[in-house]
């Protein structure tokens, strides 16, 4: 899928290899679990006359956020808060038989005090056995610039700065002390 704006609404497009993953996320009751938590941007769908493609297998009206920050810009409060909150989307969807495909930072916003997942198709159906996809990408965003924030500087966490995909995990391992 994709963001799209008409008119200045912001629309969120889900295409055809991402129907099912939608779908599911609506009827396992993932979303309204997200939505009591306080987790997940809140969307409607809305006419799918207003897709760009006519092969669009939704539409949705994501709630706006008012003010857009970048991880690389967050306190290191934030990042934290934002990690929780990845993780505690990840427990839920587990118990939804759906799992994060993506743990990307930029993913989460600060919206109305709290911090939210902002990305309605980063769900997957649950694969049994298989390992999460998307720790990698977690270990990159969040717990390395935490870990080098605790345990060496505060400072090198803009290091996100530089490393937009989060900070590779060889370089963090030899920055962090042994302990």
């Amino acid at each position: 899928g994709f963001i799209f704006s008409r008119a200045g609404v912001l629309y969120r497009q889900v295409n055809p290899p991402g129907r099912e993953d939608y779908a599911r996320l609506m009827e396992s009751g993932l979303y309204a679990a997200l939505m009591k938590a306080g987790l997940l941007l809140p969307h409607e769908e809305v006419d799918a006359a207003l897709a760009c493609t006519e092969d669009a297998a939704a539409v949705l009206r994501p709630e706006r956020v008012t003010t857009i920050s970048y991880p690389y810009e967050w306190c290191v409060g934030q990042l934290r808060d934002a990690a929780l909150a990845t993780l505690a989307v990840q427990r839920l969807a587990l118990r939804h038989g759906m799992t994060l495909k993506d743990a990307s930072a930029y993913n989460v916003q600060f919206h109305q005090g709290r911090p939210l997942l902002i990305d309605t198709l980063s769900f997957t159906r649950l694969q049994s056995g298989e390992p999460w996809t998307a720790y990698q990408q977690f270990c990159r965003h969040f717990l390395a610039p935490l870990a080098l924030a605790c345990h060496v500087d505060v400072r090198l966490v803009q290091l996100a700065r530089v490393y937009l995909d989060g900070i590779p995990l060889d370089f963090a391992s030899r920055l962090l002390p042994w302990r």
